[in-house]
């Protein structure tokens, strides 16, 4: 089976997407849509047709399956008006600005009988795949701590100053720490409470740190921030204790595990990218008809909701607990 496959913005995040689906055997890119013409017309020289505006490429019967790749505000409508299309949607993260918007999605999925599958790029990605197989085989024993960050500067290339608008993008607690949130979750499951400390600022909670509570003595957190320069330079790193081990990826070495009593080593770790990885698994759902299991659209909605109880934390002071949803 063949999977035509149309995407909808065509900056930034696209690139990626486009190189997914070029190494994918199953699907080829037959559509893509800009507001902007000469990106609609990115690959008019590989037969692909041009749309300016998403709704006539969702009315193109060829296509089977879309990329959302607009900015974070138009997710939810650009999703569910897809999936009454009768069209599959891999969408970018964050899955929406509120988990309301992500209930909405979910139930247009169902009624429509298609795949939804945020792009949570962060399970997919070859290192914190290596990690969660090390973690859940139980080799070194239990966890005790985690620490993961996400860092950078302030993002000021995004088309109209998007991504500094946290009504549009929802700001770097939403943008850039929901990648770990999302992994975190994964992980170890949905905490039942955070409590996290932040800085507000016109751009909205642009750094952060969380503290989140299993309610069994691990220590489990997370920071990121968005730096006010441009050039600060971008790092994302974890380190993970176990009984007998740490595993970490520090920026300055690869994947390393530092067991007890044993010299350092590095771990085998999946071939590909999390972007190739992702879109591999999307265009395997809908080949075989099966929903995803890595990043199945009610664990998004879940992070969503995590993002939430930590924003409250952050204006509150208090620890918030954490709102059941789906599994993880």
């Amino acid at each position: 089976m063949m999977v035509n496959v149309g995407i909808i913005g065509m900056a930034g995040i696209a690139g990626a997407h486009l190189g997914g689906y070029d190494q994918c055997a199953d699907a080829r890119v037959v559509a893509c849509c800009d507001v902007d013409p000469a990106k609609a017309e990115r690959r008019a020289e590989q037969g692909a047709r041009a749309y300016q505006d998403y709704r006539a490429l969702l009315a193109d019967p060829a296509v089977d399956a879309v990329s959302i790749c607009l900015p974070t505000y138009l997710h939810a409508e650009a999703t569910i008006a897809a999936l009454q299309a009768g069209k599959h949607v891999l969408c970018e993260k964050p899955m929406a600005l509120s988990s309301a918007d992500g209930d909405r999605m979910l139930a247009a999925a169902e009624a429509a009988g298609r795949v939804l599958m945020i792009a949570h790029c962060i399970r997919f990605w070859p290192e914190y795949q290596a990690l969660k197989t090390i973690v859940d085989g139980g080799a070194y024993g239990a966890v005790q701590s985690a620490l993961f960050t996400r860092l950078g500067g302030l993002p000021t290339w995004s088309a109209g100053g998007w991504m500094r608008d946290p009504a549009r993008s929802g700001g770097a607690i939403l943008d850039l720490h929901i990648h770990d949130a999302d992994y975190i979750a994964y992980l170890f499951g949905l905490p039942r409470r955070v409590r996290a400390r932040g800085v507000e600022t016109e751009f909205g909670i642009n750094d952060l740190r969380v503290d989140y509570d299993y309610g069994d003595g691990r220590m489990i957190a997370a920071e990121s921030a968005w730096y006010p320069s441009e050039h600060y330079p971008f790092q994302a790193t974890f380190r993970v204790a176990l009984a007998r081990a740490v595993v970490q990826l520090d920026g300055r070495r690869p994947l390393t595990v530092y067991p007890a009593a044993m010299p350092a080593f590095e771990p085998v770790v999946p071939p590909g990218d999390g972007y190739a990885n992702e879109i591999a698994d999307f265009i395997r759902c809908i080949v075989r008809g099966v929903r995803p299991e890595v990043a199945p659209a009610a664990a998004s909605r879940d992070s969503l909701r995590l993002i939430e109880a930590e924003a409250a934390s952050i204006r509150t002071g208090e620890a918030v607990p954490v709102g059941a949803g789906a599994a993880a």
